[in-house]
């Protein structure tokens, strides 16, 4: 047998293996990237956190603000404050606050006295608060407006205590002033327009023990504007 012959023959038996090993190197390449996928899926755990665009870190937060009681039944108070917080960091500030409470006849009050049911003849109310709070901002995103502009936001809990300050009538008679000692806790939601300016979303709710006896709850629903000093860096 020629040279020519014999290399032509270990040429068919070579090209016969490849075709032969062919589909059981794929079989084994597609099983091998498989658990590839699978091994990196686990250790490449890819967590996306945005930074923060308005930084609050040792700044301070003042805010002015309205707001209205509404779930008293026979007043509708109106409470005009405001709150001073700073940050010690990111998630945590400390604030003082002081609000006056300007209060109206609710209306079922104003029905009953005007259909002659019921005289009411309430022996406490409220007219201003203050306390200290800690704030926990835990939550901060953004997301877009009309897609053509991104607006950032935070969200956080509140907690604390203060005085509130109510005054006692005798058949609609003024009285005495009195103070009691006050709990609260809240959630809020600040939406940023600048770095300095913030609208800021709030609800809180007091507990106190009434002079008169009993418990009074007041829960403030409250819309202020923040403005931020400068950062200190």
């Amino acid at each position: 047998m020629s040279n020519r012959n014999v290399i032509r023959m270990h040429l068919t038996v070579l090209l016969v293996l490849c075709a032969l090993l062919a589909p059981a190197t794929a079989v084994a390449q597609d099983k091998l990237d498989r658990q590839l996928d699978l091994y990196w899926s686990e250790k490449r755990e890819v967590r996306v956190i945005q930074k923060r665009l308005h930084l609050k870190e040792r700044r301070w937060e003042f805010t002015p603000y309205a707001g209205i009681i509404p779930n008293d039944d026979f007043f509708l108070y109106g409470p005009l404050g405001l709150r001073v917080a700073y940050f010690i960091d990111e998630d945590f500030s400390i604030e003082i606050g002081v609000a006056y409470a300007l209060s109206t006849k609710s209306e079922l009050e104003n029905f009953l006295e005007k259909e002659n049911l019921l005289i009411v003849n309430l022996p406490e109310r409220l007219e201003w608060y203050a306390g200290v709070t800690g704030l926990w901002s835990p939550i901060h995103g953004k997301f877009g407006i009309f897609a053509t502009k991104l607006a950032h936001f935070d969200m956080f809990l509140s907690f604390g205590a203060g005085v509130i300050g109510t005054k006692l009538y005798d058949q609609e008679r003024f009285k005495e002033r009195a103070f009691n000692i006050e709990g609260h806790l809240g959630a809020g939601f600040r939406l940023f327009m600048l770095d300095w300016l913030a609208l800021r979303l709030e609800y809180r709710h007091y507990i106190y023990p009434s002079s008169k006896g009993g418990v009074s709850f007041p829960a403030e629903l409250s819309l202020g504007v923040s403005f931020f000093t400068a950062p200190p860096y």
